[in-house]
């Protein structure tokens, strides 16, 4: 008997597949993790603010320090009623739940579909001003003058 072989969900991994399902989101699929060491100087760049618009913490405590993304493709998600109308919409979410020693700190969600681009969302599919809870522009001000080099 054959079974399929993916990557093998570690306690992270698990933990991270629980909270999802606790949310309510029908797991697809474990696509693995993606491990890296946020540097003070990335954050001032178009993915990584991208990326911590739409996270309820600060990145100043993990700056220096490694943090773990545990990906997984979802369905049941807030995006996917956002984007069902789309015929390009496969009504599957891309999820990465972000880990920091043990703990699950924040996360990013996008829909996954041919020429579907864009920002990621939050792990709960919430924009960046949803959020931030103010003008975009103003807050990409205030990041770069905290931030910026």
């Amino acid at each position: 008997m054959l079974s399929a072989c993916g990557p093998r969900l570690d306690e992270n991994a698990q933990l991270a597949k629980e909270y999802l399902k606790d949310q309510g989101y029908s797991i697809k699929s474990y696509e693995g993790k993606y491990s890296h060491i946020i540097e003070r100087e990335q954050l001032v760049h178009k993915p990584e603010i991208s990326v911590w618009a739409v996270q309820t913490v600060e990145p100043d405590a993990y700056i220096g320090k490694e943090i773990t993304q545990e990906r997984f493709i979802v369905k049941n998600h807030p995006l996917s009623k956002i984007y069902g109308p789309q015929k390009s919409f496969s009504y599957k979410v891309s999820v990465s739940v972000f880990m920091f020693n043990g703990k699950i700190i924040g996360g990013i969600s996008f829909p996954v579909g041919n020429g579907i681009a864009g920002s990621p969302y939050s792990l709960d599919g919430k924009t960046a001003e949803e959020v931030i809870e103010m003008d975009y522009a103003e807050w990409n001000k205030q990041w770069n003058e905290k931030y910026g080099y």
